[in-house]
C-alpha cells in the first residue's frame, strides 16, 4: 500500500489500480494541513509515502522525521522534466502524465506492477489523450482572455489554454490584500479587459472583484481538497468547462 499525501496523488494510484490511502484530511487544503497522529500512523504501514515535495506539503520534513526512515518519502518533483517552475503540477496535464509514469515505476520497483496495472496505465494514458483534446477545444475559445484570482493556482492549466492571468487578489493564503494592493488589482483587471474572477469557494474577496469589474465569478475547483465523489479525470474536465462556460 502506498500513502498519498494529496487527494490528486491518491486519484493517480487508483488509476493505476494501486493500492494507496490518503494522507490529507477531508476538507482539508494542500498547502495547509497539518500532520496529524493518524498521518503518520498511516504513513508508517505503507510501502511509501507518494508527495509532490518543492514545499507544497508544508509538513513533509515534520512527517520525515516522524518515520525516521522506517518508509521512504517520494517526491515527483524530483523526476518531473523540465522543472516546473510552478507547485500546482496536478493542473498541468504534461506533468501530470509524467507523474503518473512515475508512480507505476516506483510500482515496478516495488513489486506490484502487474498486468492490471499495465491495462490500467492504457487506460490512464487514453483519460490523459480525451483531457488533451478537451483542453485544445476550449483553447478556440478562452485564448486571449484575461482573468484574474483570489488565489492564482490555476496558471499551469490556463497557459495551455491561451489566457492571460492577471495574478492574485490574495497572494498569500493566511492575509488578505490591503485595500491599495485590491485597489490596484481592479485597476489592472479593467484595463486589460478581464473576462472573469476565479475563486475555489465562496469568497466575498472573489465577489466583491467581480460585481466592480462587471464579470462572472467562476467557482473554479483547484482541486486542492479532497473531493471522494470525483476523481482527477472527472474533476479536470468539470474545470475546464466552467472556465469555457464564463465565457
Amino acid at each position: 500500500m502506498y500513502a498519498a499525501t494529496l487527494a490528486v496523488a491518491a486519484d493517480w494510484a487508483r488509476a493505476l489500480e494501486l493500492p494507496v490511502a490518503l494522507l490529507q484530511p477531508r476538507n482539508a487544503d494542500a498547502h495547509e494541513t497539518p500532520l496529524t497522529v493518524r498521518m503518520v500512523h498511516t504513513a508508517l504501514q505503507a510501502t511509501a509515502v507518494l508527495a509532490v515535495g518543492g514545499g507544497l506539503e508544508g509538513y513533509l520534513p515534520a512527517l520525515e522525521r516522524a518515520l525516521r526512515g522506517r518508509v521512504p518519502i517520494r517526491r515527483l518533483l524530483d523526476h518531473l522534466r523540465p522543472t516546473p517552475d510552478d507547485l500546482h503540477i496536478w493542473l498541468h496535464l504534461d506533468y501530470a502524465r509524467q507523474s503518473c509514469k512515475q508512480i507505476l515505476r516506483w510500482a515496478a520497483q516495488d513489486g506490484l506492477l502487474g498486468l492490471a496495472q499495465r491495462q490500467a496505465w492504457r487506460r490512464t494514458e487514453l483519460l490523459f489523450r480525451q483531457l488533451a483534446v478537451r483542453a485544445r477545444e476550449a483553447r478556440a475559445t478562452l485564448q486571449g482572455k484575461a482573468y484574474l484570482a483570489v488565489h492564482d493556482a490555476y496558471r499551469p492549466l490556463t497557459q495551455r489554454l491561451g489566457m492571460r492571468s492577471l495574478g492574485s487578489l490574495q497572494p498569500d493564503h493566511e492575509r488578505p490584500p490591503s485595500l491599495q494592493a485590491f485597489r490596484d488589482a481592479i485597476a489592472r483587471a479593467r484595463r486589460a479587459r478581464v473576462a472573469m474572477v476565479l475563486c475555489a469557494d465562496e469568497s466575498p474577496l472573489g465577489a466583491t472583484a467581480a460585481r466592480l469589474l462587471q464579470v462572472p465569478l467562476v467557482l473554479a475547483d483547484t482541486l486542492e481538497v479532497p473531493d471522494p465523489a470525483r476523481d482527477y479525470f472527472t474533476r479536470m474536465v468539470g474545470l475546464i468547462d466552467a472556465l469555457q462556460r464564463a465565457i
